[in-house]
């Protein structure tokens, strides 16, 4: 053997890079949480866009629905209003009268009938200090917007449109915005951050349920004597002169005037079953069957109602100064907690704005005065139209026994008495009637 032959040894490969494996498997990971992390932070930006989004929106329906609330209170407030909504004690014109009864003070058709302004947009703006708000005049042509100023708040407008079919009943309907310096009107709320609408129908509940159908009702007897005249020329009613729960008597100076061609004798209706029922089950006039009959409510309810004013007089001049200074400020509805006394010359309400007073007590009613509307008496004698010569333009209801002594007419207004009905009466919200429209803008894209 040759010991000294060279060794022949194997060449060393080179290997293969090794951790590329590795490393692709961490750039995937990588890749994954980017993907992640910029999807997560998508979707943090998207709810909090659409957290944002639900509040604005949620804040702007709140706003709108306080729209509406305000407009029904407003609606339901007796007293007069000046541009900035604030109540006045002078003789202009009520929210009602101004925005939805427009035909009210019509000098050729006036009418108690829902005729709404439907492009004057009245609203406020709800500031730290309470709601800042205008009231617009009526314009002849055009439109005219609530003027609230430059400052940045949530705001609101309201406007007002006929129900078909219903002249008892308006639709209601509040913009709110939920931030803008301008008037949150219809052509301009889509501008803020957030704004809906909301609308609604509200119906009136008449203070008046029932219309009486006779210029004198009684709950038992009635007595006419003295120089007296009843009148009633109303078809719809028969002409029907007194309605009494007992018998009817008169003297020989009281004047009858019914439908022409119908007999005295058939429009004096006595001995009523239905007010006889209603008058023996509540003898004392202390359960208000009576007024419950007409009014719907006890005669404790109609005092606490808010469209009632609550007088107590001392004497014929008090109550004739305080009846007078009530009707000034807006008041058609009224409740004499004490005995009523009037005398001299005087003229109370007009057949488009009519009053109604009610009491527990004693009327007495002397001298030339002018009466528009009901008047109605839990007492179970009533002593009116003592002297001069009063009239009454309406109608009359004595829970138990009437009689008079004096002179005087009573002339049955169906139209007085309809609208008794619907100035006295409150407008309530209609169940079921809203539905929502909601917007949002600046939030999402």
């Amino acid at each position: 053997m040759n010991r000294c032959a060279p060794i022949r040894t194997r060449a060393a490969r080179p290997h293969p890079p090794r951790g590329v494996a590795a490393l692709t498997v961490v750039l995937v990971l990588v890749m994954a949480m980017m993907l992640g992390t910029l999807y997560l932070g998508r979707s943090l930006i998207f709810g909090q866009r659409s957290a944002a989004n639900q509040v604005q929106g949620v804040m702007a329906r709140e706003v709108a629905e306080a729209g509406i609330e305000w407009a029904t209170g407003m609606l339901n407030s007796p007293f007069d209003i000046g541009g900035n909504c604030s109540f006045l004690t002078t003789t202009n014109t009520s929210f009602r009268k101004r925005y939805v009864l427009t035909r009210f003070a019509d000098a050729s058709n006036p009418s108690t009938d829902v005729v709404p302004a439907t492009t004057t947009y009245p609203g406020c703006k709800i500031t730290a200090n309470g709601l800042s708000c205008s009231c617009p005049s009526v314009p002849a042509s055009g439109s005219a917007v609530a003027d609230l100023g430059s400052s940045v708040a949530p705001s609101f407008t309201v406007a007002f449109a006929a129900v078909a079919g219903d002249p008892e009943a308006v639709q209601v309907t509040a913009w709110g915005c939920n931030a803008r310096a301008a008037s949150c009107a219809p052509s301009t709320a889509a501008d803020a951050e957030g704004h809906a609408r909301i609308a609604v129908i509200l119906k009136l509940r008449p203070l008046m349920r029932a219309v009486p159908s006779a210029p004198l009702t009684c709950g038992t007897t009635c007595t006419l004597s003295g120089s007296y005249n009843v009148v009633n020329r109303d078809i719809a009613t028969n002409g029907i002169l007194v309605n009494a729960g007992s018998a009817i008597s008169s003297g020989n100076g009281i004047s009858l005037t019914s439908l022409q061609g119908q007999p005295t004798a058939n429009a004096l209706v006595g001995n009523d079953s239905s007010l006889a029922a209603l008058s023996s089950s509540d003898t004392t006039c202390s359960n208000s069957a009576m007024f419950n009959a007409y009014f719907g409510s006890t005669i404790e309810q109609y005092r606490n109602a808010p469209s009632t004013k609550v007088l107590s007089c001392t004497s014929a001049s008090d109550c004739r100064s305080q009846i007078n200074t009530a009707y000034a400020d807006g008041w058609r509805a009224f409740y004499f907690a004490s005995d009523l006394h009037l005398s001299g010359n005087n003229t109370y309400g007009s057949v488009t704005d009519p009053i109604t007073i009610v009491t527990p007590n004693a009327i007495d009613i002397n001298g030339n005065n002018e009466f528009w509307g009901l008047i109605f008496s839990n007492d179970a004698a009533w002593n009116d139209l003592g002297t001069g010569s009063a009239i009454i333009h309406g109608a009359q209801v004595s829970c138990a026994a009437y009689r008079n002594n004096g002179n005087g007419t009573l002339d049955y207004s169906p139209d007085a008495l309809k609208n008794v009905r619907r100035l006295s009466g409150v407008m309530v919200r209609v169940p079921g009637s809203w539905r929502d429209f909601r917007v949002d803008t600046d939030t999402l894209p």
